[in-house]
């Protein structure tokens, strides 16, 4: 574990997580009252209307804690993993695509999870809950996205072996095309699409590493091909030759 990181980083990291989730536990606090819902932040009253205290927060927290431990997942295994799949011999690079892929992974899930112990402090000094069933699943789908943009990432890095940061671009450029493409899914009938198209289509945008948190249940079944298909890809530009150093 390393190779991702030193155990100085780890701790470093570590005591600025806790530091910040008890400056989040002294200072937040959250109202529910006649008038209406309010955070207090050092004292200040922050209105937030009518509406209820809980479906602010959630609201809110769901679609930061999905960006925040997929961003953390990718780019605390990326630089690493794209070293190791760098090797001039077919079996190096695959044993460092699998290995580093599975290591960079377990490194980022402390990463993540240990960056989201302010969120959780948080959480229960606004709404009195400590883990929400609904923040559990965007953590859950977070750590999810965060594998998928780390294989597609990786497989980009392979195909465009002199730029690694154009290959992280593209794979952020591609989280975003997932949600568009979602669109057509919907409407691509009522456009003049073939049903066959329109499957080719929910195929190909399963592939892709999605920005929007989705609303649908987790579903096991959809793991062969958000997290299978890009880990086949990857294993097969592996295996395109090195090509010569000039």
């Amino acid at each position: 574990m390393e190779r991702f990181g030193s155990s100085k980083l780890r701790i470093g990291w570590t005591l600025v997580c806790l530091f910040l989730a008890g400056l989040a536990f002294m200072a937040v606090r959250g109202n529910q009252g006649e008038d209406g819902s309010q955070i207090l932040v050092f004292g200040t009253a922050i209105p937030l209307g009518a509406d209820s205290l809980r479906s602010h927060v959630l609201g809110n927290l769901q679609g930061i804690m999905y960006w925040m431990v997929s961003l953390v997942v990718l780019l605390g295994a990326f630089g690493p993993v794209t070293q190791w799949t760098a090797a001039a011999a077919r079996g190096e690079r695959l044993k460092g695509f699998f290995a580093g892929t599975g290591l960079g992974f377990a490194h980022g899930l402390f990463l993540s999870q240990v960056a989201l112990i302010p969120v959780w402090a948080l959480t229960w000094r606004l709404i009195g809950e400590v883990w929400p069933k609904e923040l559990l699943r965007a953590d859950l789908h977070g750590l999810l996205l965060g594998l998928q943009m780390l294989l597609w990432a990786v497989l980009l890095s392979r195909l465009l072996k002199s730029s690694a940061g154009l290959a992280l671009l593209l794979t952020l450029l591609l989280r975003e095309l997932g949600p568009r493409l979602s669109f057509f899914l919907d409407f691509g009938q009522d456009l003049g699409w073939s049903a066959g198209q329109v499957k080719v289509l929910e195929v190909f945008v399963r592939l892709l590493p999605m920005a929007q948190l989705p609303s649908d249940p987790f579903s096991p079944l959809a793991l062969p091909l958000s997290i299978g298909g890009p880990l086949v890809l990857g294993a097969l530009a592996m295996l395109l030759p090195a090509g010569g150093r000039k």
